[in-house]
């Protein structure tokens, strides 16, 4: 009898932990009938982070605070907002508590600190033999 490697057994409940919620899934319907871009939206289906204009564009839809807050909080999502950024959250009509949230996952303590999450993560092809980048 042949052995099935462990991995076979192991991708039905890595499927299951991938599923989307009961609430993102009422998220994502409430996003999707805002009548927001469907570039947004195709973001929030693929798990992107969300940008800066993207929150806005959310606003914009009238999309619930609560539902933005959840999505950044659950992609944990980083922002470092300049005062340009800020001020151009503001004049598009996003909430202070959504703002806030958005300040606060970028702060934190001190040079190297890249908020509750760690570091972002950059993925890429390198060539060279070792040497620094420049």
């Amino acid at each position: 009898m042949m052995k099935r490697p462990w991995f076979l057994l192991a991708i039905p409940l890595l499927l299951a932990a991938c599923a989307p919620t009961d609430q993102q899934k009422a998220d994502y319907g409430a996003v999707e009938s805002s009548g927001v871009s469907p570039a947004v939206y195709d973001k929030m289906l693929h798990d992107d982070a969300l940008s800066v204009s993207d929150v806005a564009a959310l606003r914009q839809a009238r999309v619930n605070d609560g539902i933005v807050i959840r999505y950044i909080r659950d992609h944990h999502t980083v922002y470092v907002l300049s005062p340009g950024e800020t001020d151009y959250l503001q004049k598009n009509g996003v909430s202070p508590s959504v703002i806030d949230f958005m300040v606060q996952t970028g702060q934190g303590g001190g040079p190297g600190y890249f908020g509750p999450y760690g570091p972002p993560v950059s993925i890429g092809i390198g060539v060279g033999g070792g040497g620094r980048w420049r």
